[in-house]
Parts: structure tokens; C-alpha cells; sequence
């Protein structure tokens, strides 16, 4: 498919390239998404593509989500201006939350409209919408210009507003700088340089993981769950090359929710959260 669309580049038609960033769109921490977006963006880039959209899927934390929104813009150009390229057109589209919706549109509403604010404050380019008929199977095309028209509205209000810019989003946007270069570090590595080649051996050593990926040539082994306010945090990191201070910071923010709600950390939190936000809360906490 890249060569395809840079095969029509180098005959005058534009094609937008755009990989699916959410993956399992399932607690999938910033970090993987990034690692496995930016690949995907070199891979096609090397093939001839000059116009990329690469794509996060909405966490659920406000400053986890704007931070990784900014990070993967300024990563994704730094990893492509390393590599030697030049004259693309790289934009960023935000997907309004990919988990379990409630079944009363209500809240249905609520989800989809918190979801435009943050692609909204975050910068992106484009906002992949969700209807109130989420939770109910495929929505009617009444239900998807529902959710468009509640997320326009959100849009036009926050237009004028400055851009979010906190110690909170700045942490969360280092933090996951950080996590990216450890990852692709040990990927390109793997590879000789080669992205193909080093995503190729990463995945079979597991050095690449994505939560809940249901290919056989996925490990499966890392294991995600949020923290206290409600960030993707690694629980079991498997072979996810992260160095021991982040692994260490963490455990940290787990054992933090822990403590706060009188329970070891373990899979439960997993399920807890999975159902969250069906259940109208973001942290799957005992009730």
C-alpha cells in the first residue's frame, strides 16, 4: 500500500497515508503507539509517501492525552528528519475513545464531547468521531451526525481558547518521550537501522507489545492499567525495553492508586478498568 500511494506521488496524485495509531484502541500506554506509529511513518516514507496522518487514540487523562498528542507530532519529525526526510506533510488525528461506551446516549454524549475538547486543546488535526449508538453495535447515520454535531459544537467553542500548556501535560509529554526512545532505540538497534527489519525482530523478541493484540505474532505479555488520576501506566512491561527508572516510576504510580483504594495491585485493576468508563467512571475502582 505505501508503494502504491508513492507510486501515484511520483505521478503527480497526493494520497494521505494514514495507519490505524489506536492499535487495540484497549489501555494501549502512549509510548507503544508512538513506537509503532513512527515505524509505520518511516516505513512509509522510505516507499515514497509524502502525505502521513498518524493517529493516538484518546486515553481518558486530560494531560496524558494532550501530551501525547504534542509528542508524537515532535517525535515523529524528529525521527523522520533523522532518517533523512524532507518535503512530507505529516498531520495528527485524534480518535474519540475506542473502549466501552454506556448504553444511555446521555452519557454517550458526554463521552464523545469530552473526547472533541481534548483533540481540540491538544492541537490535532482531525478527529475520528464517535456516535451515542456506540455501546448498541453499527449507528445509524442519524446517530453519527449526532456525534459529529455534538463534537462541532465543543470544536467551535474552544477554537479562539489558547492551547493547553501545563506542568502536568509537560510531564506526561517527557515521560513518554522518554519511554519512545527507549523503545525505538532498542528496535533500531535490532534492526541495524533498518525499521523493517528491527520491527520484524522486536515483535518476535517482544521488545514491541501491544495490550491485547490477538495476533499470534504478538507477544501479549506487557500488561497496562491506570494510576490514581486515570493515566495508562505498565503494570508487567514483559520485554518492553524501558530503562529501570521508568519501570521503577511506574510501579510507583500503580502502588499509589493501591494504597488509595485499600487493595494490592493486580489483574483485577486491569478488568476494573477495562469497564470503567461504561460504568460512568475512568478508574475502575472498587465500589
Amino acid at each position: 500500500m505505501d508503494r502504491l500511494c508513492g507510486w501515484y506521488e511520483e505521478n503527480g496524485v497526493s494520497i494521505n497515508r494514514e495507519p490505524f495509531g489506536p492499535l487495540t484502541g484497549t489501555l494501549v500506554p502512549p509510548c507503544i503507539g508512538h513506537a509503532v506509529g513512527i515505524l509505520e511513518g518511516l516505513l512509509a516514507l522510505e516507499q515514497g509517501v509524502r502525505s502521513l496522518t498518524l493517529g493516538y487514540g484518546q486515553g481518558g487523562n486530560m494531560a496524558q492525552d494532550i501530551g501525547a498528542i504534542h509528542s508524537l507530532r515532535e517525535m515523529a519529525h524528529e525521527y523522520f528528519q533523522e532518517a533523512g526526510y524532507s518535503g512530507y506533510d505529516l498531520t495528527i488525528v485524534f480518535h474519540q475513545w475506542m473502549g466501552g461506551f454506556p448504553e444511555d446516549e446521555s452519557r454517550a454524549f458526554s463521552i464523545i464531547c469530552w473526547g472533541a475538547a481534548v483533540a481540540c486543546l491538544g492541537g490535532a488535526d482531525k478527529v475520528i468521531v464517535k456516535s451515542p449508538h456506540e455501546a448498541m453495535g453499527i449507528p445509524t447515520k442519524e446517530a453519527n451526525s449526532q456525534g459529529l454535531r455534538a463534537s462541532r459544537q465543543v470544536i467551535n467553542m474552544l477554537a479562539d481558547q489558547e492551547k493547553l500548556r501545563t506542568m502536568e501535560i509537560q510531564r506526561e509529554k517527557e515521560i513518554i518521550r522518554r519511554e519512545v526512545r527507549c523503545i525505538l532505540g532498542k528496535v533500531l538497534e535490532m534492526g541495524g537501522g533498518d525499521p523493517a527489519e528491527g520491527a520484524t525482530a522486536a515483535f518476535e523478541a517482544g521488545v514491541l507489545d501491544v495490550p491485547f493484540a490477538p495476533s499470534i505474532h504478538n507477544q501479549g505479555k506487557i500488561l497496562p492499567m491506570r494510576d490514581n488520576t486515570g493515566c495508562i501506566r505498565i503494570f508487567n512491561r514483559g520485554a518492553l525495553p524501558l530503562d529501570e527508572e521508568l519501570a521503577a516510576w511506574h510501579r510507583d504510580k500503580l502502588e499509589e492508586r493501591a494504597r488509595a483504594e485499600g487493595r494490592s495491585v493486580s489483574f483485577q485493576m486491569v478488568t476494573d478498568d477495562i469497564y470503567a468508563i461504561s460504568k460512568g467512571h475512568l478508574v475502575g475502582r472498587p465500589r
